[in-house]
């Protein structure tokens, strides 16, 4: 797909709404714990309410999904009570523990409410593990939620599997500020204090973290500070990613796989990739990228990070609530540096609807587990599934709204419509909210015009907005892979070698990057991808490209 960034606000938004659909299910930071009450689905409570159970995935800022806020607006709105089965917060751990359930069959819950990848979901469909909601989804009457969203028809044949068939509901919320969050922060005051620039070069970065490392930037007279550092899984927090588009277009969200003329291709069997590789390997080497960022978690970073004066010269994130109060807005965003070619780029995620809410072939009230998922389209649910309790995290009142400076307001003149009153509530441990893994829709408006910039105060959090638009945008790729519409063949074909590559590929680079495996040999590791069905893989994918386009 060709993309023209430059015409983009002259677009509608449901023509601005195209990410790729997959990725793997989407992990949470935080412990393995696996909350294993009964998965089994339906009944009635004690108190006469019927009974859904859902399948979530376990989430460090989700405190407790049984006494959360939004569970208590969906049970008291819908006349029902919601049990809950937590899945790990690892994603392979919570893939490999509901493939055990549905493989053992065992009684499933009604909802599976998680994120997972297109083909994952099309298997479990093709077993009858979950069912088909067309018909659900096209009674405007019953799906009334749904078919009042201004781009209806997008959404839902966005979520179409290649039966032809739909068998979730949407979580759609455009966000120009999501669609390339491989993001890096650096740290402003360390600049300040040793003199310099903030870096726009492969080898400028260089410079940039051996100062921080070893010139004492955080004043204590130690030489304790860490270069460049980031997580497992976080929201984009690889700093691999980072790093490695400033020497090929690297989008792990494409298992790497990129387009050029419309031909797909592989970034990491490329010359540069293996550059890119040796300028990692060299940053671990000389202690200026921790490797602690190959095996630490989101909470794990934070701990790391968020110290007064500061730990780390630049951290890899997508939000800035990685950040705490400690470090008191000393993080600046780092624009995507260029690499020996002239290269920066950075990943590019149009915006697709996410697909949750998979009702189950052992729902005991299929209907009315549907309704419930569609009650969560409301409007006023959408935001407090990301914003939280309204009057008290956030209000949509003009009379509160006036005193908050929009994102966009000074540049583009779009006032706040949403005010962020409790901002810190997002990427912490709160029980206001899912984390917005929910079904929801907010139009691009709300995502351009929610804002907690209050007027005349010092902003909790500064405003990244326009600096992302000027740093980050122009350097999306102009042909990008938006979505692959596989055949059920193409699926179970490419099944066990995706699977396989994309992991051997990983694998492959951290040892690369630490030095555990010598990059002499490249030649051995480009030998066993072809071992593993790497032509057949690409051949299937080209079809599937063609196809979608």
């Amino acid at each position: 797909m060709r993309k023209q960034v430059q015409l983009r606000k002259k677009l509608p938004a449901a023509l601005l709404a195209c990410t790729m659909a997959g990725g793997l299910l989407a992990g949470c930071a935080g412990n393995n714990q696996t909350n294993d009450k009964p998965a089994a689905g339906g009944g009635e409570s004690t108190g006469g309410r019927p009974v859904i159970t859902v399948a979530v995935q376990a989430n460090p800022n989700v405190e407790d999904y049984k006494t959360n806020h939004y569970t208590k607006l969906v049970e008291e709105a819908m006349n029902v009570e919601l049990k809950f089965l937590e899945l790990p917060s690892q994603v392979e751990e919570a893939l490999t523990k509901l493939s055990l359930m549905v493989s053992s069959g065992a009684e499933l819950p009604d909802v599976v409410n998680i994120y997972l990848n297109e083909s994952t979901v099309y298997d479990y469909a093709s077993k009858g593990v979950f069912i088909p909601q067309d018909d659900y989804l096209n009674d405007a009457e019953l799906a009334a939620n749904f078919n009042s969203i201004p781009d209806r028809d997008f959404v839902y044949n966005a979520m179409k599997l290649p039966d032809g068939k739909v068998y979730a509901l949407p979580r759609y919320a455009p966000n120009e500020w999501n669609e390339g969050s491989n993001r890096a922060w650096i740290n402003g005051e360390w600049l300040e204090k040793l003199g310099l620039d903030i870096p726009q070069t492969t080898d400028e970065l260089y410079e940039t973290l051996k100062a921080f490392v070893e010139q004492d930037p955080n004043r204590n007279g130690r030489r304790d500070e860490v270069g460049l550092v980031g997580s497992l899984n976080g929201w984009s927090q690889n700093p691999r990613v980072y790093l490695m588009n400033a020497f090929i277009y690297a989008d792990p969200g494409k298992s790497y796989m990129n387009v050029k003329d419309g031909k797909v291709y592989p970034a990491f069997t490329q010359p540069e990739w293996k550059q890119g590789l040796e300028y990692m390997n060299k940053l671990v080497k000389e202690g200026l990228f921790s490797s602690q960022s190959f095996t630490q978690d989101e909470t794990q970073l934070k701990a790391l990070i968020n110290v007064p004066g500061g730990m780390a010269g630049m951290v890899t994130a997508g939000s800035y609530s990685t950040f705490g109060p400690e470090l008191d807005s000393q993080m600046t965003l780092l624009p995507p540096v260029k690499g020996p070619s002239g290269l920066a780029a950075t990943p590019y995620s149009p915006s697709l609807p996410t697909q949750l809410w998979f009702i189950t072939k052992d729902a005991k009230d299929p209907e009315l587990a549907f309704k419930v998922g569609d009650y969560m389209l409301d409007p006023e649910m959408s935001l407090a599934s990301r914003y939280g309790e309204k009057g008290v995290d956030w209000s949509d009142d003009p009379a509160v709204t006036a005193d908050y400076l929009g994102p966009f307001e000074e540049s583009q003149g779009l006032a706040a419509a949403v005010a962020e009153l409790n901002p810190s509530l997002w990427n912490n441990p709160q029980n206001k909210h899912w984390n917005d893994a929910n079904p929801a829709y907010r139009p691009l408006e709300i995502s351009r015009t929610a804002s907690n910039l209050k007027k005349g105060e010092d902003h909790p959090v500064p405003n990244w907005r326009p600096a992302y638009m000027e740093g980050y945008v122009p350097t999306f790729p102009d042909e990008v892979i938006v979505k692959l519409n596989y055949t059920p063949e193409e699926l179970r074909s490419i099944a066990n070698s995706k699977t396989a590559i994309d992991n051997y590929v990983n694998e492959s680079a951290v040892a690369f990057i630490t030095g555990n495996r010598p990059l002499t040999q490249w030649d051995d590791y480009l030998a066993e991808l072809n071992k593993m069905g790497l032509d057949q893989y690409l051949e299937v994918i080209q079809a599937a490209y063609e196809r979608s386009e």
